[in-house]
């Protein structure tokens, strides 16, 4: 679904699409075909011939997957695998979404291990979710120069990644790892997406209700550009989960 078309949805709608992001995903690896999940049977056949791309935000997600490839023929069908990426944690990137949600980011870090997903995408489906992802602007894609280790044992040193050009964003003066992201060994605070927008909405527009804030966010270009610019300088915030011992 594009951002236009969105914004025609229902306001609850467009505030469950903001502020539910990075969405539900299975925890396991699965083929996506016809708008939704289905187990792997075979991996090889999915694999040969694609590229493949990490997802650590909502791309591991089939609900986003759905919004961006429609109902795919099984023919079509990409294979989505839990993956664990050691040496870098995901954090959140300081800027907004056309859809007013604040993204995911990739940050290095040597102690963390993160586990994810990796979407193996045939051409055009690269092109594609380079669109969706802003390519060139929001993001840049680029080969990790860390091994990934796919959920049968299996390692890829060809993955790519899309990585924030807005920076990372920080809270309290630090970035802070991503509370919705399954990771280990963090050493930094962790906040969940919905913290993330409640501190953007107190911090950006306190004398407006927070449904209210998440619908200019979504609808409202200038808003967005507005809040974006306001993320690069930080967030504070009094209560931030610390770190799993």
């Amino acid at each position: 679904m594009s951002a236009g078309a969105d914004a025609l949805c229902a306001p609850a709608q467009v505030i469950a699409r903001a502020v539910d992001y990075p969405y539900r995903w299975p925890g396991r690896s699965y083929l996506f075909h016809g708008g939704r999940a289905h187990p792997v049977v075979e991996r090889e056949r999915w694999r040969e011939g694609r590229v493949p791309v990490l997802a650590y935000g909502s791309n591991r997600a089939p609900e986003q997957l759905a919004r961006k490839f429609g109902v795919l023929a099984p023919n079509r069908a990409i294979l989505v695998e839990r993956c664990e990426l050691p040496g870098f944690d995901v954090v959140h990137s300081a800027h907004v979404t056309s859809y007013g949600a604040i993204p995911a980011a990739l940050a290095e870090d040597p102690a963390v291990t993160v586990t994810v997903a990796v979407t193996w995408l045939d051409r055009e489906q690269v092109a594609i979710m380079d669109a969706s992802e802003r390519a060139g602007c929001n993001y840049g894609r680029l080969r990790l120069p860390r091994t990934v280790t796919l959920d049968d044992g299996s390692g890829s040193d060809a993955v790519e990644a899309y990585l924030t050009r807005h920076g990372s964003l920080a809270v309290d003066g630090r970035v802070a790892s991503h509370g919705d992201i399954e990771a280990l060994g963090r050493g930094t605070p962790t906040i969940r997406h919905r913290e993330v927008l409640a501190l953007a909405h107190r911090h950006l527009a306190p004398e407006t209700d927070f449904e209210t804030f998440v619908l200019h966010l979504a609808r409202d270009p200038a808003w967005r550009e507005r809040a974006t610019r306001r993320l690069k300088e930080g967030l504070s915030a009094s209560t931030c989960t610390p770190p799993a011992k």
